[in-house]
């Protein structure tokens, strides 16, 4: 029998949970057939058949988790080397000492496949029993967190606790690689919207300001790479909206938001509003953002401390629009305000770009 292993779909997550097997035992397949459906990384993927080939097992039935890497679906016939569809990556066997704790990078791999694994990290690895090779990192450096999470997927559930779904593992990874990777600075700040405020979307205004702030301060609309200790400007504002549902918290990517008009913007969000409530995103569109929008004030608080998640720079928070005593000029009226609370990554931006930044987002909400 053939197998066919769970590929890398991309994310980095070590698993992916079946949501339907579009074929049976028995059936013939032909190449990129889709022959399932799984969840991971909060987006549904479908899964295309490798080769043509006859369906002779299914490892797992709807509901069922699948480790990255290990057997999917068996084929008929007889396996050998060319056979291997895996998605792992060749390291070299040079074994470090677990007394050598320095930043030396072990690059004894594939060159289309590379990771960065000093030793330190393999010391780890070995101590909680992780394997490198099914991280599936080839992009950046394997961390600290990287290991732990994996460890702790490796683990066994404790009577009485639940399982995270594949969208709350994303987000724990998520949110672990920020804590380990960047160095935050987050700025409040109120803008007075009274003049609008329930005449205009405000969410839609929201995004239009941060178009414009954009403009101002490009590099708040930008990645960072810490391996490299480079950068690199997005000239398309892809913005990522958080949308949080009873599952978990999604963040689709509206592309190029600073072409879109309001009635454009409102229709995307709608749809990945909806899409999120049944968890229908295509990964696609869960990838490539350049700066997010986390609008929390939805449902409470005026502000907070938004998280950034690399390899972007900037995150915009906005809390709940609150009425307000408002001095102007000698005089005092009652107006609405919109909290704002900006989280920049410190390593790439300065101060002075996260304040101008505030500053040009705050002059196009009050305008």
């Amino acid at each position: 029998m053939k197998i066919f292993p769970l590929p890398d779909l991309g994310e980095g997550l070590p698993e992916a949970e079946i949501r339907e097997w579009f074929i049976s035992v028995g059936e013939e397949v032909t190449t990129d057939q889709p022959i399932a459906a799984v969840e991971t990384a909060k987006a549904l993927v479908d899964i295309p058949a490798p080769f043509d080939g006859k369906i002779e097992k299914l490892f797992g039935e709807p509901g069922d988790t699948i480790k990255t890497g290990k057997p999917f679906i068996g084929f008929a016939g007889e396996s050998d080397e060319s056979d291997k569809q895996t998605s792992g990556t060749v390291v070299g066997a040079i074994e470090e000492s677990a007394a050598i704790v320095n930043d030396r990078v072990d690059t004894t791999h594939q060159a289309d496949h590379r990771q960065f694994i000093t030793p330190a990290i393999r010391t780890l690895a070995r101590r909680l029993n992780v394997d490198i090779e099914s991280l599936q990192i080839h992009d950046r450096r394997i961390t600290k967190a990287d290991i732990e999470l994996a460890a702790n997927a490796n683990a066994s559930v404790p009577a009485g606790f639940i399982e995270l779904s594949p969208v709350r593992k994303a987000m724990a990874i998520n949110m672990a690689k920020s804590h380990s990777e960047v160095v935050p600075i987050t700025i409040t700040d109120d803008a007075n919207i009274t003049s609008w405020f329930k005449k205009e979307d405000l969410t839609c205004r929201i995004i239009q300001a941060i178009n414009a702030a954009i403009q101002q301060e490009p590099m708040m609309n930008a990645h960072f790479d810490a391996d490299s200790m480079s950068f690199k400007q997005i000239q398309a504002v892809n913005l990522g909206l958080a949308v949080d549902t009873p599952h978990g918290l999604y963040v689709p990517v509206i592309k190029d938001a600073a072409s879109l008009t309001d009635e454009a913007l409102r229709d995307q969000i709608e749809r990945y509003k909806q899409q999120a409530e049944n968890k229908s995103i295509t990964q696609d569109n869960l990838k490539d953002a350049s700066i997010v929008l986390s609008n929390f004030g939805s449902f409470a608080a005026r502000y907070g401390t938004p998280i950034i998640t690399p390899p972007t720079v900037c995150i915009v928070g906005t809390g709940r629009v609150f009425e307000s005593a408002i001095a102007h000029k000698g005089d005092i009226s009652s107006g609405h305000l919109l909290p704002l609370s900006i989280s920049a990554d410190h390593r790439l931006i300065t101060g002075g770009e996260i304040t101008r930044f505030m500053q040009v987002l705050k002059n196009n909400l009050e305008g």
